[in-house]
């Protein structure tokens, strides 16, 4: 009987892990988003934000980059209740990247920029959602 807890804790462990790595970046890239949203959005854009923008954009392309990287363990762990919303958030933010991409871009008219710019908010919110649903549902399985 020890070796069948035994395994079952060394099981636990293992996605301990693994959901502490995805969530760890996931609440990274999060930040990084809300810094790209604070400088585009929020604040009075100059040459200086500009490089600033890039820059938060660079750093959250790579985040989102080492985040797909990390939801393969979560997907590898499961259950589904974890590694589904674990893949649309991993997807949501890869969307949310181009979509700030483009509105930093000059290729948007006024109306297209605010219009990106709620759709990327409304986006957010729905990040946040997903990261809270994937904190609950590791938690039980853990």
């Amino acid at each position: 009987m020890s070796g069948v807890y035994a395994k079952r804790e060394q099981k636990k462990q293992a996605r301990r892990g693994v959901y502490h790595a995805f969530l760890y970046e996931l609440s990274e890239v999060q930040a990084g988003i809300q810094n790209v949203q604070d400088l585009m959005f929020y604040g009075p854009l100059d040459e200086a934000d500009a490089e600033n923008i890039s820059a938060g954009l660079e750093e959250v392309a790579r985040g989102a980059s080492h985040l797909r990287r990390l939801e393969t363990g979560v997907r590898l762990e499961g259950p589904d209740s974890v590694s589904v919303p674990a893949r649309e958030a991993t997807r949501l933010i890869s969307w949310m990247w181009a979509r700030m991409k483009l509105a930093h871009s000059d290729n948007l008219d006024r109306d297209e920029f605010w219009h990106m710019k709620e759709t990327i908010e409304s986006d957010y919110s729905v990040l946040g959602e997903k990261i809270e649903h994937i904190h609950t549902q590791a938690t039980r399985h853990l």
